[in-house]
């Protein structure tokens, strides 16, 4: 008997975890900049720059940038800053990887530890987090039907996210930022930051649209050495090639910003008023396609012998998808301790999911949004201060799903930050939080490889059968080799359920 299969290509997890990295070693003050007085501020970014497989491993290669301010010692300077870069490489156990595995990581830096060595010379170390997976493509065939028209047929449903593409994409984007009027012309860049909110896509056949806005915070002095900064939000619209993906497409997209570029240029009147930025961005995308499929889990030819060889196929089936979209607003409290607030130059914000637990068909996601605020301040002596406050957040996801077997995983995402001084000198941060969650099952399917159909040798009349517990009508009539139609007939049933203990009449040869 020919059977008919179906291929759906999947995405098998080979291997997931996270490890850590350092990126340590000293910095020299370039000759042009003044001696350190006083360290002020150490920011750390880290970004992968290359991942591969060698030798059943996963090795992972990437940056830290380092920016840092500092008090100069010298009398007529408030504030100067140092940039530096240092690599790091880690590798991890990936059994299972392949050749053609697609490995994917992300960096983000722990903590930051330095200290001057002497004033001309800078010890920094970042301990970096990690986050790996590596994908390996599957494409499985499963047999849905038989080429018989005589054939009884046992279908059941199955949703399979079908694989259509894993892949990175760089892009940049520009900006033109003037210096608003009525404030001073830019002496030097202190520091350049950027960060990516507002994202959405849509998918058309081979390709995704993709949208965002980042936000450009710009740290710099004036001629006469006071501590200014400027902003500007700069949406941007990317289309991003994506190899079969369709219309209903769904994509899991991963923004990293692998590099920024600041330099100042004069206005038409001659004054250093405008600073062009560009900003270095690598969408990591996995795009899925929702397969409906109905597997054949069991066939059989009435009046003849047929047998049925199976080999189990493991495949994740997804169960359900839930998101939300979250308001969070938090008043935050300057330590008493801390240097008077002049001006907030930016707030920087990290959102994460410690839990994510099914309860009773809902989904329990509890994390927290880490706040780094830097700001300036009214003193001579530290110009620039920052803070780092944890907001905790708990939310439950309506979901379509409970059972045992269950795997969950979320991951949260602030999509727009804005915040404002209050007039009791608090800082009051809005944010927007996203949840996106995925409930999966490892599904052990017995897929049909063979059918074998032979003539029966003995004729037979009617059968009387009575029921067991937890007996089904399909089992009995395969089991006799008739129809169910004809058993549900010659015992004139109105649907397919037995109870046990009932009398079943089976229908002749």
């Amino acid at each position: 008997m020919e059977l008919i299969k179906q291929a759906i290509c999947v995405c098998d997890i080979a291997a997931r975890g996270s490890m850590q990295a350092m990126a340590d070693g000293d910095v020299i003050v370039p000759d042009v900049k003044p001696d350190i007085l006083k360290l002020l501020q150490v920011d750390a970014e880290a970004c992968v720059t290359d991942k591969y497989i060698e030798n059943g491993r996963l090795v992972v290669c990437g940056r830290v940038d380092y920016k840092v301010l500092y008090v100069p010692d010298k009398a007529n300077e408030r504030i100067s800053s140092i940039s530096a870069s240092m690599e790091f490489r880690q590798t991890a156990d990936s059994h299972g990887a392949e050749n053609d595995s697609v490995p994917l990581a992300s960096a983000a830096v722990d903590r930051v530890e330095f200290n001057a060595v002497n004033s001309r010379k800078l010890r920094l170390r970042a301990i970096v987090s990690v986050r790996y997976e590596v994908c390996r493509i599957k494409e499985p065939e499963l047999c849905i039907d038989v080429d018989d028209e005589r054939a009884e047929r046992k279908k059941r449903s199955a949703v399979f996210e079908s694989a259509a593409d894993i892949s990175e994409h760089d892009f940049s984007v520009k900006e033109s930022i003037e210096v608003p009027a009525g404030q001073s012309s830019i002496n030097e860049i202190l520091k350049t930051d950027a960060h990516i909110s507002d994202t959405e896509y849509k998918t058309v056949t081979g390709k995704a649209i993709v949208k965002g806005c980042v936000r450009i915070c710009i740290l710099y002095t004036d001629d006469e050495g006071d501590i200014k900064y400027i902003e500007a939000e700069t949406p941007f619209t990317e289309v991003l090639d994506i190899d079969g993906a369709g219309e209903d497409a769904i994509c899991d997209i991963d923004y990293s910003i692998t590099g920024i570029m600041c330099t100042v240029e004069a206005d038409s009147d001659g004054d250093m008023r405008i600073a062009s930025v560009d900003v270095d961005i690598c969408a990591a995308v996995r795009a899925f396609e929702e397969t409906d499929i109905e597997i054949l889990e069991d066939c059989y030819i009435p009046y003849m012998d047929t047998k049925c060889r199976y080999e189990t196929v493991v495949l994740s089936e997804t169960v359900a998808r839930p998101s939300s979209q979250n308001n969070l607003r938090e008043i935050i409290d300057f330590p008493s301790n801390a240097p008077g607030v002049s001006g907030v130059y930016n707030v920087m914000t990290n959102a994460s999911v410690s839990k994510a637990e099914l309860r009773k068909g809902k989904l329990l996601c509890e994390g927290k949004i880490e706040a780094f605020i830097l700001y300036i301040t009214d003193s001579m002596e530290s110009p620039i201060y920052s803070l780092k406050k944890d907001i905790k957040f708990s939310y439950m996801l309506e979901c379509d799903a409970d059972g045992e077997d269950l795997e969950t995983e979320a991951k949260a995402e602030v999509r727009h930050v804005s915040y404002s001084l209050n007039a009791g000198g608090s800082l009051e941060l809005r944010c927007l939080l996203e949840i996106d969650a995925r409930i999966t099952k490892m599904s052990r399917i017995s897929n049909i490889v063979s059918v074998d159909v032979s003539d029966r040798t003995e004729k037979r009349g009617i059968i009387i059968y009575f029921v067991k517990n937890g007996d089904k009508l399909w089992d009995v009539a395969k089991r006799y080799g008739v129809t169910c139609e004809s058993v549900m007939s010659i015992n004139d049933m109105e649907d397919e359920k037995l109870r046990g203990g009932e009398r079943l009449f089976i229908p002749p040869q």
